[in-house]
């Protein structure tokens, strides 16, 4: 006769054969709520949804990171980054500034097939003016606005953070010296591009297995472009070893795809829904270069290898926005 310890184990397995496998993952506000002590809030600006990551726990008045996420994304994205920087003490505040980047997997041509054609438009200098100049009003408006999110913000110590196209117009910000700068900045898998002479100490994060499914980058590498025109002394390369273009954006993967995204480091994604953004419920381009999970989700492997950029963005901003001192690591490259 088996054990009694054996038989309800025996029992547990049998009922989670029935079931057809593990739960499916918690909803985030649950998460966030019951798990990590966090308050979510959302509210709408110039036609735009704010959404707010806080501590429940920690008072104001608190520091500031602004996220932007990148192609397809709204401002729900993001969350494993608004999560990290809210437990240490930030308020995030996460808005896509240009309606045409949060429906870009909707569009003409992303039903078309035509994916290079839509990022050339995305990151073309059209659309990176407008998302600029849109990102320059919200900022403007966020600062003038009471926001009834339950605590103070202090708008003395703010930095900007993006991915994707929310990189480039962190990158772009310092292009204006008359507008208002933070006084830190993030960019996130930034395409090729050139920083703009102004910009706040930077902080730019990207890995060797950074890909692009839109085939406008033909090497990782050449993300790493702009840290190159830094001002010497304020600028810090991050290269975290392992995560791949998808796993950066630090979006959790909606339900319903935890089963398929198991994949991880160079698997190829075929026909399944990927792309350089990604969103909840649109089509992305398939095939592309080497990568992990879908563009737009982060699977629990790869937030293992996301662990120590966390850790280091955090550190950053603490050093630009607290006077903490910036740690050492082997990740991590001053300019």
């Amino acid at each position: 006769m088996l054990p009694a310890r054996a038989l309800a184990l025996a029992a547990t397995l049998a009922l989670t054969a029935c079931a057809g496998g593990p739960p499916p993952p918690k909803p985030w506000a649950e998460t966030a709520a019951r798990e990590l002590n966090l308050s979510l809030a959302s509210f709408e600006l110039q036609g735009r949804r704010v959404t707010v990551t806080r501590s429940a726990v920690v008072s104001g008045p608190l520091p500031v990171v602004v996220y932007l996420p990148g192609i397809g994304q709204g401002s729900e994205a993001g969350q494993r980054w608004a999560a990290t920087w809210a437990k240490a003490g930030y308020a995030v505040l996460a808005v896509q500034p240009l309606e045409e980047d949060a429906a870009a997997w909707r569009s003409a041509l992303a039903r078309a097939g035509e994916f290079r054609e839509l990022g050339e438009l995305h990151y073309g200098d059209t659309m990176r003016a407008a998302r600029l100049n849109a990102l320059r009003r919200l900022l403007a408006a966020l600062h003038a606005t009471p926001l009834a999110i339950g605590a103070e913000l202090d708008w003395q110590r703010a930095a900007v953070a993006g991915y994707e196209t929310g990189a480039q117009a962190v990158l772009d910000l310092g292009s204006d010296t008359g507008a208002w700068l933070p006084r830190a900045v993030i960019a996130i898998s930034p395409p090729p591009m050139a920083a703009a002479a102004a910009t706040p100490p930077a902080m730019l994060i990207t890995s060797d297995t950074d890909g692009d499914a839109l085939g406008l980058v033909r090497q990782p590498a050449e993300r790493r472009r702009a840290f190159d025109t830094l001002r010497p002394g304020a600028g810090w390369l991050l290269s975290p070893p392992g995560p791949s273009h998808a796993a950066l954006s630090g979006t959790l993967a909606p339900e319903g795809w935890h089963t398929q995204d198991q994949h991880h480091g160079r698997e190829a994604m075929g026909g399944q829904r990927s792309g350089m953004g990604g969103g909840r419920g649109d089509q992305g381009p398939a095939g592309g270069s080497p990568r992990g999970p879908r563009s737009g989700s982060a699977t629990e492997a790869a937030q293992a290898d996301l662990n120590e950029a966390m850790r280091l963005s955090t550190a950053f901003l603490d050093a630009q926005l607290r006077g903490a001192a910036m740690p050492e690591s082997t990740s991590l490259t001053p300019r």
